[in-house]
């Protein structure tokens, strides 16, 4: 069985730790579960749909679409005021830091670096965001990259480099970077967020048991209480683990059928099509 931060493993130190995360609950659970990385450019739906998955970090948009086969353990609760306890997170949209951009609106017109329409934080949410804020009408307010961005650090540097005007990517990717990766920061700016979503859960396959699922859920759960398990999340901006259910995460895929209704598309590349 694996376990695999795939998701949020956004730099080496980073990773690091959570290897060493998943070490600990599989050591309090009582399971054996190698730590696979699964990097970039392997897509990350072929990690989520390998059977052999105990406690690998799922997008909540794919996993509403298609919950069958798979178990969820818990989710994430970053540490930061902003999330208010909750097992929640946004998509910031940002700009160079010296972008004459002070307010989203002066960034339509331009160009997005946004991921795969799997995404729920690089595409899903995004959109419906800014379909709220479209004149009537209006299918589209940005163009596309001439490249795809199918990664958040893939969007983060076609901000950085010039080849997008405004990306959109997870908060709470932007938060590790900002711990582990102050001067690719340093080099952007938020001007605005979506409203909280429910945060990417962890996930077993369905063929790895009811009794080893409920032991990684227990161990998950429990890890704030535990001293070597709360120092390692400390160490990735995060208070605690939190109970979910199917149905928190119903609300995405509600989001992408009002999108698809009013006919509505993340850049104007997709609206013509």
């Amino acid at each position: 069985m694996i376990a695999s931060a795939r998701m949020y493993a956004v730099a080496a130190p980073v990773a690091r730790a959570w290897q060493a995360l998943f070490t600990r609950v599989a050591e309090v659970a009582g399971v054996d579960m190698a730590y696979v990385e699964h990097a970039a450019p392997a897509p990350v739906s072929a990690l989520w749909a390998r059977p052999d998955g105990a406690c690998v970090f799922m997008c909540g948009y794919p996993y509403a679409c298609a919950p069958a086969g798979r178990e969820l353990l818990a989710a994430p609760v970053p540490s930061a005021p902003r999330y208010q306890g909750r097992p929640i997170y946004f998509s910031e949209f940002i700009v160079r830091a010296g972008s004459a951009a002070q307010t989203l609106p002066q960034t339509f017109g331009g160009r997005l670096a946004c991921m795969l329409p799997e995404s729920n934080s690089g595409y899903n949410a995004p959109r419906h965001f800014l379909m709220r804020q479209a004149p009537a009408g209006t299918r589209s307010l940005y163009r596309p990259t001439a490249q795809p961005t199918p990664t958040p650090l893939a969007t983060i540097d076609a901000v950085i480099d010039g080849a997008a005007d405004v990306g959109v990517v997870d908060s709470y990717v932007l938060d590790l970077l900002r711990g582990y990766a102050p001067e690719r920061m340093a080099q952007l700016k938020t001007l605005a967020h979506t409203p909280g979503a429910p945060i990417p859960p962890l996930v077993a396959s369905a063929g790895v048991g009811v009794d080893t699922c409920t032991r990684l859920r227990e161990a998950l759960l429990a890890l704030d209480r535990d001293a070597v398990g709360a120092a390692l999340m400390a160490q990735l901006g995060l208070a605690r683990f939190a109970a979910v259910q199917p149905e928190d995460y119903a609300c995405l895929t509600a989001l992408a059928r009002e999108s698809d209704d009013a006919a509505f598309a993340l850049t104007m590349e997709e609206a013509a099509a």
